[in-house]
């Protein structure tokens, strides 16, 4: 059976260096007040409007543009709708617009992986209900197959526990930007 080939257009050295301005700035704004303000992301969906139409003409302000929507509805689509917060959308608006709208939904699909991943961790760490439950069969990894006292800390609900989903987008952008390559 013939497997498509699929290809990601390469990005140029200039949206590499403002994805990673970007996406490391709305990671740790995000690590530190659970929130991506709007003086990072919408400079950031104009500067990826800007070069593209600078780099490719009315071609690349037509990829940016398409970008800006692509990249968000495909997060929201993989994400199920659930628990995103404005910020993120904004955040996969201004990656898709740097990126364009393959580079973008790429960067969105490993976003979601790498939430998924950093969730699981996060419901790992030492102290929580299953980190002790699924002690005993992790006792060779260090961190989680630790003895717990019986004096631990409270904590929520799995299902209202969240993680700052800024840091997923940052990390998925800058997998999807590494695989694309530069021109």
């Amino acid at each position: 059976m013939p497997v498509l080939p699929v290809t990601v257009p390469a990005v140029s050295p200039a949206v590499v260096v403002a994805t990673a301005v970007v996406v490391v700035a709305a990671g740790a704004w995000d690590v530190r007040s659970r929130r991506i303000p709007n003086v990072l992301t919408f400079p950031a969906i104009g500067a990826g409007l800007v070069i593209g139409a600078a780099t490719a003409g009315g071609w690349g302000l037509l990829a940016a543009l398409g970008g800006a929507v692509l990249a968000p509805v495909v997060l929201m689509v993989l994400r199920l709708g659930n628990r995103l917060g404005m910020g993120d959308l904004k955040l996969a608006a201004a990656v898709g617009a740097l990126t364009g709208p393959a580079v973008g939904a790429l960067a969105m699909l490993l976003a979601t992986l790498t939430g998924g991943l950093l969730a699981i961790g996060w419901m790992l760490r030492p102290g929580t209900s299953v980190a002790k439950n699924l002690s005993p069969f992790l006792v060779g990894l260090p961190i989680v197959g630790r003895r717990y006292s019986k004096a631990t800390p409270d904590e929520a609900p799995l299902g209202t526990v969240t993680i700052p989903y800024g840091v997923a987008i940052g990390i998925g952008s800058l997998l999807a930007v590494a695989i694309a390559g530069t021109r």
